[in-house]
């Protein structure tokens, strides 16, 4: 990450000084602007201010050193650090936090494991407008079709046999033949 960051919140030419907006690159390409809150030697973490979408409301995004691959830009503080803290509401950032890890678990259950990328394609396609699970490698539709590998009309067949409920098992091969067909797989 290039010059080793000072701890004093206050240091001369520190970039890392309370009150410097500063411009990171993460380990994962993203580029994040905002201001020093703080920063600790001790755990190497960096907390950045940002403006919340709502006026007076701010977020606060912590990282760990180790999660910033380069420091893009900094420029000094423009006026001397504030030096009293914010009330935080400890309740409505619990239910923050809480609703943020239900959506990244959700989110994580939406990527199938040992699938090609077309497979995942296929399941990004059809769970736009459909609700959609993995189960292995199958993907299974409306909690009533099953379409397994190699994820076409042919392969789909409805759960426990039939035609599925209220002929959902036609109605979702009609479907996957035209996202198919618009991802350029038919």
């Amino acid at each position: 990450m290039g010059e080793e960051p000072r701890a004093s919140p206050t240091g001369e030419g520190s970039q890392w000084a309370i009150g410097c907006k500063v411009t990171i690159r993460t380990t994962f390409d993203e580029e994040v602007t905002g201001t020093v809150f703080a920063y600790d030697a001790a755990t190497d973490s960096l907390v950045l201010q940002q403006a919340g979408t709502h006026g007076g409301v701010n977020n606060l995004r912590l990282y760990a050193k180790a999660a910033i691959k380069e420091l893009v830009s900094a420029e000094p503080p423009s006026h001397p650090p504030e030096l009293f803290l914010p009330n935080v509401d400890r309740e409505r950032a619990r239910l923050r936090e809480e609703k943020a890890l239900k959506q990244a678990e959700a989110d994580l259950a939406k990527v199938g494991v040992g699938v090609t990328r077309e497979a995942q394609s296929i399941f990004d396609a059809l769970s736009k407008t459909l609700p959609c699970a993995w189960r292995g490698r199958d993907i299974i539709v409306m909690e009533s079709v099953v379409v397994p590998p190699p994820y076409n009309p042919e392969s789909c067949a409805a759960r426990g046999g039939g035609a599925g409920e209220g002929g959902a098992l036609e109605r979702i091969r009609r479907v996957l033949t035209a996202e198919r067909s618009r991802l350029g797989l038919a």
